[in-house]
């Protein structure tokens, strides 16, 4: 049957005034609960004679989050903090780079895997990405280095994995730091080891929506370096320096406050626990999700690369531009009319064209490849608490858009 048949044949699109596929409201995630409410009482009720216990010096909780996180990865340390992005300024403080220095990074990623660089003084650099999973390109990657370059910061995308083997290489190569950004990727596993444990430092974020979440917000740096661990901990003045010269409260360099409370702390254990679940049911869906998409013509999800589990934060969804006579955000749209809760595009365009970066006029070398993808790109929050009804949903509503738009 021709294209034109098929479209006949079709219920007329909700955007167009038809019937919409799903008329219920999305799920919303249901993984904060009793035992989380639980714990926080307790640290409530031990703090009312002693208020001081809802700091990390006066309570037990961050130190016992940070030796459950650290174990639970396979590393020896781990410091916590207050956000994702402070994770990820621990982790470069920590290791002491020289200002000046170059950082190579992606261009698809939040502000905070950029910003803690600007704040050390350094430069990010920006390293093109795979067309499908949208992690940063281990060629890519090494043609960005320079003679400046210390360190690299692989971003794992929407739980996707980088290719951690790779990037290592040519960080042994040239003698530079591998950091982590796993704010995506809890409990991603890369060639049998959890992601954040392959560099030699990985960093976490555990806001709200996050696969688990420390009360709303907090961060994890992770590591087997020592040295680096303890001139984090001072450096989030979670510790003091260790030989002060003048006073008990002296500290060697420049410090932050990035604590933990111990309110997050507590609440950060009980969600812990449930994290092997939380990525075991995401992995069931999404498999039933690609699965579903395959015999469709105009869009497609990423198959995991060999060797790799990611833990997907969301689902990537390609749209086939060249198979479609609309543009991805009216793609979305029709989608979202039907039910299906779609966002386009999104971070809408890479790192280098943010405002606050284009002003500071350092002619970024551009990342084709992430412009490309980033304009046909739709994502979906497919969460545990989803079920097989909603991959069917998603699935009869790509069916009839793609009835109607496709070529």
């Amino acid at each position: 049957m021709s294209r034109l048949g098929v479209r006949c044949m079709a219920e007329k699109l909700a955007v167009d005034g038809g019937k919409p596929v799903r008329t219920d409201p999305w799920p919303r995630r249901r993984h904060v609960g009793e035992e989380e409410l639980q714990a926080a009482l307790g640290v409530m009720r031990s703090s009312i004679d002693d208020p001081g216990r809802l700091w990390r010096r006066g309570g037990l909780r961050v130190g016992e989050f940070e030796a459950e996180f650290a174990g639970f990865h396979g590393v020896k340390y781990a410091a916590a903090s207050s956000t994702g992005t402070a994770a990820i300024h621990l982790a470069l403080a920590g290791a002491m780079l020289e200002p000046g220095g170059e950082v190579i990074t992606s261009p698809i990623t939040d502000v905070g895997t950029v910003t803690p660089i600007l704040f050390q003084q350094l430069t990010p650099v920006f390293a093109d990405v795979d067309p499908e999973t949208l992690v940063m390109d281990p060629s890519s990657v090494e043609e960005r280095v320079t003679e400046k370059t210390r360190a690299i910061i692989p971003v794992h995308l929407a739980g996707f994995l980088c290719d951690m083997e790779r990037i290592k290489g040519v960080a042994d190569e040239h003698g530079l730091l591998v950091m982590e950004d796993c704010a995506q990727a809890h409990a991603a596993v890369y060639k049998g080891r959890l992601a954040g444990s392959v560099g030699d430092v990985g960093c976490f974020s555990l806001m709200a929506g996050k696969h688990i979440t420390s009360g709303g917000e907090g961060g994890m740096t992770i590591t087997n370096d020592e040295n680096l661990w303890r001139r984090a901990m001072i450096f989030s003045r979670s510790i003091f320096n260790p030989q002060p010269k003048v006073s008990g409260f002296d500290v060697p360099y420049p410090v932050l406050n990035y604590r933990m409370t111990e309110l997050q702390a507590a609440i950060g254990l009980a969600q812990l626990k449930k994290l092997p679940s939380i990525v075991s049911r995401r992995r069931e869906l999404y498999a039933a999700l690609l699965k579903a998409v395959s015999r469709l013509r105009t869009v497609r999800v990423p198959r995991p690369p060999a060797g790799t589990e990611p833990s997907h934060w969301f689902a990537i969804i390609h749209l086939d531009r060249s198979s479609v006579k609309v543009s991805v955000d009216e793609f979305a749209e029709a989608l979202r009319r039907e039910g299906i809760p779609v966002g386009a595009r999104y971070t809408g365009a890479p790192m280098y064209e943010y405002e606050f970066l284009a002003k500071m006029g350092l002619g970024w070398k551009t990342c084709p490849r992430a412009e490309e993808a980033l304009a046909g790109v739709m994502t979906l929050g497919l969460h545990e608490s989803c079920t097989e009804r909603e991959v069917s949903d998603v699935t009869a509503a790509l069916e009839k858009v793609e009835a109607w738009y496709g070529r």
